[in-house]
C-alpha cells in the first residue's frame, strides 16, 4: 500500500499543472503585438565619408576618358614597369669591374650587390600599396619615379661597396611602385571586358626587363 502511494505521488509530480486561461490569452496578445513591424521616423542618412563619382558619365572617371588618353596612359605605365625590372639585372655584367674598382674579391658580396635590388622589390609593395589607397596612385608614381632615378644615379656615384648596396636597395624600393600599382591603374581606366590587351602589354615589362638588361654589355 505504501509503495502505491509513492507511485501516485511520482505520477502527480510528473504531471504538469494546467496553464490558466488568462495566461494563454495574454501570451497570444503578446505574440500578436510582437508581429507588428517597427517603423523609424527618420531613415538612416548616407555616410558622409563615402566618395563617389557624379553619375556614370562623370568626365573625371578614368572609365570615361577618350581612347587616346587611355592609350597614352597604358603606354606610360607599361614603359615604367619595363624600366624598373630592367635595372635589376642590367648591373650584373659589370659586377666584376665594380669589385675590382673597390678592391674586393668576395664572390658572395658580389652576388648580394646584384640581388639586393630584389629585396627592395619585396618590401616596397608593403608600403606603396596602402599609401596609394590613401593618397592616390598618381602622387606615388611621381615620387617613386624621381626617387628611383636619384638612387640609380647615387649607385653610380657610390664611394664604397656599403653605399652601393644601400642605394641599390633604395632603388629597388622606389622601383617597385609601377609593378605594385600598375595593374590597378589599368583596371581604373579600362573595363574588365576590354582589359586583356592592355594587361598583356603591361605584363611584358616584368617578363622582358630582367632578360634584356644584361644584353647591353
Amino acid at each position: 500500500m505504501k509503495h502505491v502511494e509513492v507511485d501516485d505521488q511520482l505520477v502527480s509530480a510528473a504531471t504538469p499543472a494546467p496553464i490558466p486561461e488568462e495566461d494563454l490569452k495574454k501570451s497570444e496578445r503578446d505574440l500578436e503585438e510582437g508581429s507588428t513591424s517597427v517603423e523609424f521616423d527618420d531613415p538612416p542618412s548616407d555616410d558622409p565619408n563615402i566618395v563617389n563619382w557624379d553619375g556614370p558619365d562623370d568626365p573625371a572617371n578614368p572609365q570615361n576618358w577618350s581612347m587616346k588618353k587611355k592609350t597614352i596612359n597604358v603606354i606610360l605605365v607599361s614603359s615604367v614597369t619595363f624600366v624598373t625590372p630592367l635595372a635589376s639585372s642590367i648591373f650584373a655584367p659589370s659586377i666584376d669591374q665594380v669589385m675590382r674598382e673597390f678592391h674586393s674579391t668576395n664572390e658572395q658580396l658580389a652576388s648580394f650587390i646584384v640581388s639586393v635590388y630584389l629585396l627592395g622589390y619585396c618590401f616596397g609593395p608593403l608600403v606603396i600599396a596602402p599609401l596609394s589607397e590613401m593618397y592616390g596612385r598618381l602622387p606615388l608614381y611621381h615620387i617613386c619615379n624621381v626617387l628611383f632615378v636619384a638612387f640609380t644615379v647615387a649607385c653610380a656615384k657610390a664611394p664604397n661597396l656599403g653605399g652601393l648596396i644601400a642605394f641599390r636597395l633604395l632603388a629597388g624600393l622606389a622601383g617597385s611602385c609601377p609593378l605594385t600599382i600598375g595593374a590597378g591603374s589599368l583596371a581604373d581606366m579600362i573595363s574588365k571586358e576590354k582589359r586583356g590587351a592592355a594587361m598583356s602589354s603591361w605584363a611584358l615589362g616584368p617578363l622582358f626587363g630582367p632578360v634584356i638588361g644584361p644584353i647591353g654589355k
